[in-house]
């Protein structure tokens, strides 16, 4: 069986977690007669789901990488706080663009200016809740197409206390998101959202986010329950 595994840096090594704490690691050696195939990239939305690797010429950009090129059995997904995270300004606006051309030390003192001026708000998400729904939607319409058996969606981890007063509005973009990932199960027969990290500060690591190595287990065992059911 081949299961295709898509992530942001919460599935990679780092923040202290070594490659054998990470839940992808621990999944290879639970389940040795499978093949597991990895795509995870740190920062990345669901966006890479419908535009990493393209079909042909005349469709450039599908998403093929992330799904097609593979054809796998069962798909894992943990994607969604770099979508939903509140921020200064949207990345695709135009200061931003601005300030990413200006010398380094002008773009210090605009982030400066911009930390005393605004909050970090929802509106400026990455990938507003229209479009993080369509990704989704578009992405699962063509694992139906190719016969996949399972899609097994990590929902968004809830913060811990110092994010939260880093970004007052993250918990209610969490709940927004992860909101419209159960609906998906009621839409895809294919879908199976596990929810492992849910409300569980003592297992986030330093930064407010990453889950550390019991985390990671709590991931894995989840997973492990869902695959072997497969």
């Amino acid at each position: 069986m081949k299961i295709l595994c898509i992530a942001d840096s919460l599935a990679l090594p780092g923040h202290d977690n070594t490659y054998e704490d990470t839940w992808f690691y621990k999944l290879q050696v639970a389940f040795r007669e499978h093949v597991f195939i990895s795509f995870f990239k740190r920062s990345i939305t669901t966006e890479i789901l419908i535009t990493e690797g393209g079909g042909d010429a005349s469709q450039p950009n599908t998403g093929a990488d992330c799904l097609e090129f593979y054809t796998p059995d069962v798909v894992v997904l943990q994607l969604g706080i770099v979508d939903c995270a509140p921020r200064l300004m949207r990345r695709k606006g135009l200061l931003y663009k601005i300030i990413q051309k200006s010398p380094s030390g002008v773009q210090n003192v605009f982030y400066k200016v911009l930390k005393k001026t605004r909050k970090r708000s929802s509106t400026n998400a990455d990938v507003p809740p229209h479009e993080f729904s369509r990704n989704l939607n578009i992405y699962l319409d063509r694992c139906v197409k190719i016969n996949v058996k399972k899609v097994i969606i990590i929902k968004i981890c809830t913060p811990d206390n110092s994010f939260v007063q880093k970004s007052p509005d993250i918990l209610d973009a969490v709940r927004l998101y992860n909101g419209l990932i159960d609906k998906l199960k009621e839409k895809y027969s294919i879908v199976t959202v596990v929810d492992p990290l849910a409300s569980n500060p003592k297992h986030i690591f330093e930064d407010g986010y990453h889950p550390n190595p019991e985390g990671n287990d709590l991931v894995f065992n989840a997973l492990q329950m869902e695959i072997s059911n497969v």
